[in-house]
C-alpha cells in the first residue's frame, strides 16, 4: 500500500481524516475555556507511518542535494533543541570574549504552521527544493483533501476542511 502510494503520487483519503483532542496546556486551567487547551491532532497509525516513510526519503534527497542549511537542526541526524542551545551559547560567550555585545531575541514560530498555504508551499518546494513529478504529486495529495474534526469525551464536531496549515 505504501509503495502504490509513492509510485502513485497519491495519498489515500482514508489517511487525510484527524480528529483534534483538547488538552489542557497547564494543569488547573478552565477545560471549558478554548484558550487554555492546545488542539492535539490525532491521524491514523497507518497514516503516521506513510508519513514517516515520505519523510525519511525526503530528508534523504533534501541532505544528498545540500539542501539543508548548516544551522539546520530540526529533522536532522544528530541535531536536537540541546545542539541548539549550545550553538546559542557557544556564539554568545565567543562574541564576549571578543569584547563585543551579545543579545538573543527568541519568537515562537510554532503557531505560523497554521498559516501556510498548500499552493505556496508546494510552489516553494518544486522551486527552491526542485521538487517534482511523482513526489511534488505525493506532497500536493498529502495536503489536499484533508478533514477534521474535534472529539471531546463523548462530543464530536461537525467535519471541517482543512485547507490552510501543514499536519
Amino acid at each position: 500500500m505504501f509503495n502504490q502510494s509513492l509510485s502513485d503520487g497519491t495519498v489515500p483519503a482514508s489517511f487525510k481524516s484527524a480528529f483534534i483532542t483538547p488538552q489542557l496546556k497547564k494543569p488547573g486551567l478552565d477545560a471549558a475555556e478554548a484558550c487554555s487547551c492546545r488542539p492535539i491532532s490525532n491521524l491514523s497509525v497507518i497514516s503516521k507511518m506513510l508519513e514517516r516513510l515520505f519523510a525519511t526519503r525526503l530528508l534523504t534527497y533534501l541532505d544528498e542535494s545540500g539542501l539543508i542549511p548548516s544551522m539546520q537542526s530540526a529533522y536532522c541526524r544528530n541535531h536536537s533543541t540541546k545542539t541548539v542551545v549550545f550553538r546559542v551559547l557557544s556564539d554568545i560567550l565567543l562574541a564576549l570574549d571578543c569584547g563585543d555585545f551579545a543579545a538573543v531575541a527568541l519568537r515562537d514560530l510554532s503557531v505560523a504552521f497554521d498559516t501556510v498555504n498548500h499552493d505556496t508551499l508546494n510552489r516553494h518546494l518544486h522551486v527552491l527544493y526542485g521538487l517534482r513529478d511523482l513526489a511534488l504529486n505525493w506532497f500536493c495529495s498529502y495536503l489536499q483533501g484533508r478533514i477534521q474534526h474535534v472529539r471531546f469525551a463523548a462530543t464530536k464536531s461537525s467535519v471541517l476542511t482543512v485547507l490552510f496549515s501543514i499536519p
